[in-house]
């Protein structure tokens, strides 16, 4: 199997161990044998077409996964979903699925390892297992169940003192309980990592650290800290290579440069995230670009081009299953329709915001929803819609 991503199929069989001319004699039992020779033929035989999507392209691998799962071969299935491909990442092929949002489809492959790799053979696989798991679930907007998963996480990474592994899930701890708005908590997690990181000498876990810590100082409204950390984080990410990072400390500045209200520099920061997350196929991060650039263009009154941001940061979170993008994307699309003085619009994608950031737990965002439904409704004069918003409002902040 080649295309642009993955690398031959024969150099995955001989990293598996599997010798394609010699079956018979390694697995003499005729059903083991088949499911292997089904392995190598979708790593050597398979050819995605002219146009396929991502997922396709590494469809060989993928079911070459399930049929080693169906022989319980467990260490060659972790084995062939940890093979680094040919991309601008050069990510290891479960982290490119992250990527490129396919969550569901993680968590699938996830779970046939789940409970089948002792602890005593490769704690640390396991500790990743599980600090993966949570960022799939992060990515579908479902924060308390990756808590759940990054604090299995932690706890392995301390019992075997994987520093490293321990930084790494006290940062996803601290990027959930931002996305819950537990700024304060968030920053406490973010500074353990930090404080790992510097110690061990880890600079990629230095600059993720101190570009989350720049995130939650953004959502506090404390635009200078914010910005101080950004900076530090964009240019260790710039140093060792990092895009990712790299594509999220300028998005984060380019928020905080929104909130100061200097849109120029925001929209500059915005834009080169926007080719940077494109460049190296993190939808996820094309979706919150996009989002951000509708943001601040709606802000300058430019509700048509805020629109056309918006919805194509709609049709990338949908198609991922970001729930939380899609939240705040649908909110964006409210305001905008809102100004331009299209009240039953605003309403359905205000109605549409609220029930996922009710779903997904985010308090002061369902506050913020219901304020734009109370403005929508009394614009139409309905006001007994309003008054039942403004109720439930009320009830929130009481």
């Amino acid at each position: 199997m080649t295309n642009n991503l993955t690398p031959s199929g024969d150099k995955v069989l001989e990293q598996l161990g599997i010798n394609p001319h010699n079956l018979s004699v390694h697995f003499p039992n005729r059903e083991q044998r088949l499911q292997y020779r089904a392995v190598v033929q979708w790593l050597t035989d398979y050819k995605s077409k002219p146009g396929a999507s991502n997922l396709e392209k590494v469809k060989g691998y993928l079911e070459a996964f399930h049929h080693l799962c169906q022989v319980e071969d467990w260490i060659r299935s972790s084995k062939i979903i940890s093979t680094q491909l040919d991309t601008h990442t050069n990510d290891e092929l479960h982290h490119q699925l992250l990527l490129w949002g396919y969550y569901r489809e993680l968590i699938e492959l996830y779970n046939q390892l789940w409970g089948k790799l002792s602890l005593n053979h490769d704690a640390i696989f396991i500790a990743n297992l599980c600090n993966n798991l949570g960022n799939a679930y992060y990515g579908l907007g479902k924060y308390f169940q990756a808590i759940d998963y990054y604090q299995q996480s932690l706890s392995i990474a301390r019992a075997i003192r994987d520093r490293e592994a321990e930084g790494r899930a006290l940062g996803n701890l601290g990027n959930a309980y931002n996305s819950l708005e537990y700024y304060l908590k968030a920053i406490d997690y973010h500074k353990q990592s930090l404080s790992i990181a510097r110690e061990i000498g880890d600079r990629n876990g230095e600059g993720c650290a101190l570009g989350s810590l720049g995130d939650a100082c953004n959502s506090l409204g404390n635009y200078g800290q914010a910005i101080e950390y950004l900076k530090q984080s964009l240019v260790i990410a710039k140093s060792i290579g990092n895009r990712n990072s790299e594509g999220c400390a300028l998005g984060n500045l380019g928020k905080a440069y929104n909130s100061l209200e200097d849109y120029p520099q925001a929209i500059e920061y915005f834009q080169k995230s926007l080719t940077i997350f494109q460049e190296i196929g993190d939808r996820n991060g094309e979706g919150k670009a996009l989002g951000n650039l509708g943001l601040v263009c709606g802000l300058l009154e430019d509700y048509t081009q805020a629109i056309e941001y918006l919805q194509q940061s709609l049709i990338i979170a949908r198609e991922i299953g970001d729930r939380n993008t899609e939240g705040i994307t649908l909110s964006d699309m409210g305001v905008a329709y809102y100004s331009l003085g299209k009240y039953a619009e605003a309403i359905n994608y205000h109605q549409q915001s609220l029930t996922i950031v009710r779903e997904i737990g985010q308090r002061h965002a369902q506050e913020r929803a219901l304020l734009n439904l109370v403005r929508a409704f009394c614009a139409l004069r309905k006001y007994d819609k309003a008054m039942e918003c403004n109720q439930q409002h009320l009830a929130l902040i009481q």
